[in-house]
């Protein structure tokens, strides 16, 4: 999980750095030299929802999206492994969701292109299936854990 952790950081800073360099470049194109980069709106198009849902996956599995902590320290300590367990299935559902929904998604807009560098739209929504299958992979993993050391704590 560690090399998944790192390949997905790094992606995600690829992908924004990507965003950052093109968005720069169109600027100083456009004010320095008076001429747009037309094909630039594809590729930040594409690098930023790469960005985005590499990001979500890595926070997934690192386990950095917000909970509502004031609920779960409301209740005794006791407890917190079954919050943690029930907002692993409210996610879970809603990215099983999302990754069946979002293979119909794709063949429906598969022959859309982009304006400028003339690729399927399949190209940036691609990253939707794959990113929601990886962070439903990484709850599956943290839930099986949680069981597991829940149910090892009740042996003791």
């Amino acid at each position: 999980m560690k090399y998944l952790e790192k390949v997905l950081a790094f992606l995600a800073g690829l992908s924004l750095f990507v965003v950052f360099g093109v968005v720069f470049a169109q600027v100083f194109q456009r004010y320095v030299f008076n001429i747009a980069l037309p094909w630039a709106t594809d590729v930040i198009r594409i690098a930023f929802v790469y960005t985005i849902f590499l990001g979500m996956t890595l926070g997934v599995i690192k386990k950095l999206h917000l909970n509502i902590d004031f609920l779960i320290h409301s209740f005794p300590a006791s407890w917190k492994p079954f919050f943690g367990l029930l907002s692993n299935a409210v996610t879970f559902i809603f990215l099983s969701a999302v990754l069946a929904y979002s293979f119909p998604f794709i063949r429906h807009n598969i022959d859309q292109t982009m304006p400028y560098l003339n690729l399927s739209m399949a190209w940036v929504y691609g990253v939707i299936p794959v990113g929601a299958a990886v962070m439903l992979c990484a709850l599956l993993t943290d839930t099986v854990k949680t069981i597991a050391l829940r149910s090892g704590a009740k042996a003791d």
